[in-house]
């Protein structure tokens, strides 16, 4: 991950860590690439019907063939890339389905595959899918980005907060004003909301 300075003095023209990889293919970038974009795919094996094994094993083979292949690759927007992401994915999902036949009934009985197959799905729904995916994942690799920028009393306030207790009881169970707790809401969501737009900035 990059420091607090360098985060400080981005800016928006700056390409994006897909663009510097494509075009430099250089080993910092990708050990960027592979910080940001292994839990993404780990993810999406996991949507698949993948058990933790198969997943990290999947994941390897397609970070493998992304290295091969990205310098190919025409960059025009981030979320093209996230299809092309995912169509890999799955190729590679469906070709450990295929050694074994046993697995192939537990994963239709687990999944609708169809409807995540890129060929007989929709693009639009598929697009959806992982857009929905994305969001969710970028929301959650901001708030662990920022989690260490604030003391363990102020993120269970925010998580308390988030999951809908009333004001009042958060209030009386950690024995603090009302007035604080939403400051402390509202001074973790001001960062959250930060990182999630630097994190767009950077990937998309």
């Amino acid at each position: 991950m990059r420091d607090s300075k360098e985060d400080a003095d981005f800016c928006p023209t700056r390409h994006t860590l897909l663009l510097r990889l494509i075009n430099d293919k250089d080993e910092k970038s990708w050990e960027e690439f592979v910080y940001y974009y292994k839990k993404f795919i780990y993810l999406l094996t996991r949507r698949l019907g993948l058990g933790h094994h198969d997943g990290e094993e999947i994941v390897q083979q397609v970070l493998t063939q992304l290295w091969k292949k990205l310098p190919e690759f025409e960059y025009k927007s981030g979320s093209r890339f996230r299809s092309f992401l995912y169509t890999m994915t799955y190729n590679f999902v469906m070709n450990l389905h295929k050694k074994s036949q046993s697995e192939q009934k537990r994963i239709e009985k687990a999944i609708d595959l169809e409807a995540w197959n890129p060929e007989l799905s929709p693009k639009n729904e598929i697009s959806s899918r992982i857009e929905k995916e994305w969001k969710k994942y970028l929301s959650n690799l901001a708030f662990d980005n920022v989690k260490e920028k604030f003391s363990e009393n102020v993120i269970r306030v925010f998580e308390q907060v988030n999951k809908g207790v009333p004001v009042s009881q958060i209030s009386e169970d950690e024995e603090m004003p009302s007035n604080t707790v939403y400051v402390y809401t509202n001074r973790v969501t001001k960062k959250l909301k930060e990182e999630i737009l630097r994190l767009k900035q950077e990937l998309e």
